[in-house]
This record gives C-alpha cells, structure tokens and sequence, in this order.
C-alpha cells in the first residue's frame, strides 16, 4: 500500500479544515428539546399505568365450575387419568382457544379436549382436563402428587390470555 506523504502531513500539522455544522442541523433551541422529552415520558408513563390498571382489576372474565381441580389416578389402571370441569365468559369472548401447562412437563402432561371454541360466553363450556405420565416415565417415578399445571383460555387473539386460570393438582399412585 502507497501512502502520499504530502497527504499525511496535511493531517498531522491541522491543515485539514474543522467540521462545522450549518444551522440547519443544530437543534432549534433547549425548550423544544424539553418539551419533546416531557411529552415522550407522559406518553410511557400514562401507557404503563394503563396496563397496570387493567391487569390489576379484580373482576375476572373467565369463571370455572370446578376450582382448583384434582385429578387423580393409579398407574395400574393406565399412566393417565382426566376430570370434567366448565367455563363461562364475562363478557363474550370470540373465538377462545385453552392452553394447558404441565408444572413438570418431563414427567406430567397435561391437556384439555375440546382446546378451541368459537366463543365463550355464559352458557358454560365443557372440557376434560387429562393428566398423562410421559412416556419415560410410565413406571414408579411418576408416583406422587406434587404435580400441578394451569389451563388458560386465551382469545380474541392467541397472545391475550383471561384471567381466572384453571389450577389443576395432580397425584398420581402406583400398585406393584
């Protein structure tokens, strides 16, 4: 690589001119500066309070017949057991899908048929919750009743889960 030393020297003794901003650039004055900051910070301020408000209501949407539900069961009868329940909505929600979450998905898993209706409403609901051992663990090791999971109804849309999960307790016994 050849370097113009004429170039470089420029640089070293200041030749090279400053970089002034034009006026055009610069900001326009420190008020407006403020003003836009305090506005920013309303805004961030008035929306987190928003979601705080509505997430701390104490009125629930989802209304479950059976709270918490058990399920139990005895692995000489099949690694699964189930538990009817229902659910009505307060106001309407349409369309409504269930997720159902497992405390202990590497032993337990639990899942709930029918997972989607078309709306929820207060004519109320029926699901059946299941309980299954998984399938590593269809032996002695998935006796006990420390498992628990939720099941969510979620809706209008996929990511907005109602309030009033379902809490399932889960114990499981073993004959030999």
């Amino acid at each position: 690589m050849v370097t113009d030393r004429a170039e470089t020297l420029k640089c070293r003794t200041g030749a090279v001119q400053p970089f002034n901003m034009s006026s055009e650039a610069r900001p326009r004055s420190r008020p407006a500066l403020a003003v836009a900051i305090a506005l920013v910070v309303i805004i961030v301020v008035g929306l987190g309070a928003g979601y705080y408000f509505a997430s701390a209501s104490s009125s629930f949407p989802v209304t479950w017949s059976v709270r918490p539900l058990a399920i139990k069961f005895n692995t000489s009868d099949g690694f699964s057991g189930s538990a009817p329940d229902s659910f009505t909505c307060s106001p309407d929600v349409s369309p409504v899908n269930l997720q159902a979450f497992s405390s202990a998905p590497d032993f337990i898993t639990i899942t709930v048929s029918p997972s989607s209706f078309p709306t929820c409403g207060s004519t109320p609901d029926n699901v059946v919750v299941t309980a299954t051992c998984t399938a590593a663990h269809q032996d002695t090791s998935c006796d006990g009743d420390k498992y628990t999971g939720t099941v969510e109804v979620c809706g209008p849309a996929p990511y907005t889960c109602l309030k009033q999960f379902l809490q399932v307790t889960v114990a499981v016994t073993t004959h030999k």
